[in-house]
């Protein structure tokens, strides 16, 4: 008896996963020319000067921060950031996005240059850094190949190979750029700013 449960729990796992995967590629399909990539790149047409000349992209971040603990059950907060981008050499555009249900809002656009930038730290596309003059942090985004809608915290079905690529070489050579032009103490191996620069907490 215990053998035929056992059986039908292999049964069931297989179905689930088979379910979850035929759902992955559909939604990894839909993707490559999905809705919410047309409105982001809309919004990137509408905010950004000459922007047939930029890449555009998705960009996303969150932040989870602990609290309690010892004695007490650990609470957790999770914050998220979505933005629209658009790059090209020695220049970003930043737009900070929200959703509400199927539609995207979008806030002012912030062109970051060397002249506005004071340091860049970066590991490719994986994550980037930007700090003001003043050694504040702006933000910080992630560019990732693969966008899968999940819960409202995923809001978006993009795919975006190409776009992530382009913005690893982007942010390696911007990240050299401005941390030379402000004469900031870099890393030989991977030319990131050093981090007595700057609190660097990745």
């Amino acid at each position: 008896m215990e053998t035929k449960y056992i059986i039908y729990g292999i049964i069931v796992l297989v179905v689930l996963f088979v379910i979850v995967y035929i759902k992955a590629c559909i939604d990894e399909k839909k993707g490559i020319d999905s809705e919410e990539k047309k409105q982001i790149n809309d919004i990137i047409q509408k905010t950004v000067p000459d922007a047939e000349s930029f890449t555009p992209a998705y960009a996303h971040w969150k932040i989870t921060n602990y609290t309690g603990g010892g004695r007490t059950s650990i609470n957790t907060t999770t914050r998220y950031w979505y933005y629209a981008i658009a790059f090209k050499t020695s220049m970003l555009y930043v737009i900070p996005l929200s959703f509400d249900g199927g539609d995207i809002s979008y806030g002012e656009p912030m062109c970051l240059t060397k002249e506005n930038v004071g340091i860049v730290d970066s590991d490719s596309y994986a994550w980037a850094t930007f700090y003001d003059l003043e050694k504040k942090e702006i933000l910080t985004l992630t560019v990732s190949p693969s966008n899968l809608k999940g819960d409202k915290y995923e809001p978006v079905n993009i795919q975006q190979k190409e776009a992530a690529e382009a913005f690893g070489v982007f942010i390696k050579e911007f990240m050299a750029e401005v941390n030379a032009y402000h004469n900031v103490p870099v890393k030989e191996k991977n030319g990131r700013p050093i981090g007595k620069s700057i609190n660097i907490k990745k």
